[in-house]
């Protein structure tokens, strides 16, 4: 009496396990063609919940058109070689409802070692595979979001090995993500300069286990143009390791770096031009007072006093060295004030 209360309240909690598991059974007599079905293999199955029993070929009728065939063959093969065997297939419920179970088949034998049924534990893992095909269209979303961020994203293990690297990392190097597998550091790097300084940011990252900043790092691309680029490097784990690796996201700053380069070209241009006016300054408060003192002394004297020709003439010649310094002083100006000569010359 207590065996079979025990075993009564074993069946009990199995009969509330299965729900939660998602997990039933069925029994196949092959003498008498009956399958015998639990409560959640009913369920499962979507049967009428009075229904305990059907027949195997009822039971064939609800699995995936697709999948009939392996599955017809397996039991076939099990039921000649004696042997359980275990299998993934689908099957569609009478509403049309699709289902993935994954059943554990067990052979069952005579006294003489002849096939005499079949029992199945079966598990819904519908939902299962729900959830792994989402994170996979998960990862895929990821990687093209990385793909079409314009920044170098990268990693790399502390030996140097890369484990992956977005399209912008790929085009820099000219590489495809295939051709980037097994690749080491000192694969890519150009110089050995190159390689001992990456190394020395990595060893700094991983050994403190924060990130590092890099302001500017030079780096010739796959067609030999050098670019700029401002880095950050982080320690992480990636999935599936036990040690840390780094995790590098860069920007090329080359064209700002040109136009920081070229604004300082500039600003050295403009300091040198406004010397050049401080001078012209000074020129025109000195040099060009000279000849124009000299003009309007000539003018007071033809106004106030009567001249005879030779002291016209000297008058006229001292007028003339006066008009041609200053014509010095304006060509001077004109060379000072245009741009276009002072690209020639600077």
């Amino acid at each position: 009496m207590k065996l079979q209360h025990q075993l009564k309240e074993t069946i009990e909690r199995l009969k509330h396990a299965q729900p939660i598991a998602k997990i039933g059974n069925w029994v196949l007599d092959l003498h008498t063609g009956v399958m015998t079905w639990s409560e959640e293999a009913r369920r499962i199955y979507a049967l009428p919940s009075g229904q305990t029993e059907s027949t195997y070929q009822e039971w064939e009728s609800f699995v995936h058109p697709d999948d009939l065939a392996i599955v017809r063959s397996r039991i076939h093969d099990s039921r000649n070689s004696l042997t359980d065997f275990s299998l993934s297939h689908r099957i569609v419920r009478r509403d049309g409802e699709v289902r993935e179970l994954f059943a554990e088949i067990k052979c069952h034998l005579d006294s003489e070692r002849r096939t005499m049924g079949l029992s199945c534990i079966v598990h819904d893992v519908t939902e299962m595979i729900q959830i792994k095909r989402s994170l996979s269209r998960t990862e895929e979303n990821i990687s093209l979001i990385m793909d079409l961020i314009p920044l170098s994203i990268y990693a790399r293990d502390a030996a140097g090995n890369y484990l992956w690297g977005n399209q912008v990392f790929l085009n820099h190097y000219g590489l495809t993500a295939d051709m980037l597998h097994g690749k080491n550091m000192r694969d890519l790097v150009r110089t050995e300069e190159e390689f001992i300084e990456l190394s020395r940011q990595d060893a700094e990252v991983l050994n403190s286990d924060e990130k590092l900043f890099v302001s500017e790092f030079s780096q010739k691309n796959s067609e030999g143009e050098l670019t700029t680029w401002r880095i950050i490097k982080v320690p992480f784990t990636p999935e599936g390791f036990t040690q840390k690796a780094v995790l590098g996201i860069a920007e090329d700053i080359t064209i700002r770096k040109n136009y920081e380069n070229d604004l300082l070209s500039l600003t050295e241009k403009l300091t040198k031009r406004n010397k050049e006016l401080e001078q012209f300054s000074q020129m025109v408060s000195h040099d060009l007072r000279g000849p124009l003192a000299t003009l309007m002394g000539v003018t007071d004297m033809i106004d106030n006093v009567k001249l005879d020709q030779e002291e016209v003439a000297t008058f006229l010649s001292g007028t003339k060295e006066a008009l041609l310094k200053l014509d010095n002083i304006v060509r001077t100006m004109n060379h000072i004030l245009d741009p276009r000569k002072q690209n020639q010359t600077v």
